[in-house]
């Protein structure tokens, strides 16, 4: 009775380890799988972080550069000429305007084109965030006072202001470098210590193997114990028998 209670129980330990060990494969397979999501999610919001900070920096600076050719252009535009200037002197100052005129021309093309990308850029990044998601709030704070900034600096009179307008755009700018990097971090510190239920899985795996070997070695004992014991008894029945 006692070997078919024993082997019914070891034949049902095998079929529950093997469920478990499907269940953990499972499991870890899936979040194996999620993992590499997130990493490759990782990749990608990293690249339109840099894009679209690194656009807005070049916006700050071809933004002062348009400024400082329209205001030469202008200042070129009002100079008059001078009396015993020469032919070639005035053709020379013609050629000098239009060139500032084209290059101004092509700031300002190149200014509405870098605009475009720079709202693509932050239309891509928020894609990425689900709606009023906490940790990219004051990113989008961060976005919306650097845009105002621009604003700010295309209608500056002054070059001394234009500089600083720059200057805060920048510093704008490297503060939202600072949590973008806050963001990665918290998503890369996920993906190193696994998924949750990965976690969850592989904690209690190994509280399952110290239950295993537990059982193993109580089994053994009693089955070493039982074995010892047997010939014992059989010596002291055969010795009652010959009485």
């Amino acid at each position: 009775m006692d070997k078919i209670l024993l082997t019914a129980f070891l034949t049902a330990l095998a079929g529950f380890i093997t469920a478990a060990l499907s269940i953990v494969k499972l499991v870890n397979e899936k979040e194996s799988k999620t993992s590499e999501y997130r990493q490759s999610w990782t990749d990608s919001v990293r690249s339109a972080f840099s894009q679209l900070i690194g656009n807005i920096n070049a916006q700050a600076t071809l933004s002062v550069m348009n400024s400082s050719m329209f205001d030469h252009f202008v200042h070129w535009k009002k100079e008059k000429p001078e009396k015993e200037e020469s032919q070639l002197v005035t053709d020379t100052r013609k050629e000098t305007i239009r060139i500032s005129q084209d290059k101004w021309s092509q700031g300002i093309e190149a200014y509405r084109e870098l605009n475009q990308q720079i709202y693509q850029g932050y239309a891509h990044v928020r894609l990425h965030f689900k709606p009023d998601e906490p940790t990219f709030a004051r990113f989008e704070n961060k976005f919306d006072t650097c845009m105002t900034l621009l604003g700010e600096l295309n209608s500056a009179d002054e070059k001394s202001k234009r500089l600083q307008l720059k200057e805060k755009i920048h510093s704008a700018a490297n503060e939202m470098t600072a949590i973008s990097r806050g963001i990665l971090k918290i998503e890369w510190e996920t993906v190193k210590l696994g998924e949750p239920a990965y976690k969850s899985t592989k904690k209690w795996s190994v509280w399952f193997c110290v239950g295993m070997f537990v059982v193993l070695v109580t089994i053994g004992s009693h089955a070493i114990i039982s074995y010892v014991k047997t010939p014992a008894s059989h010596e002291v029945a055969s010795q009652t028998e010959t009485k």
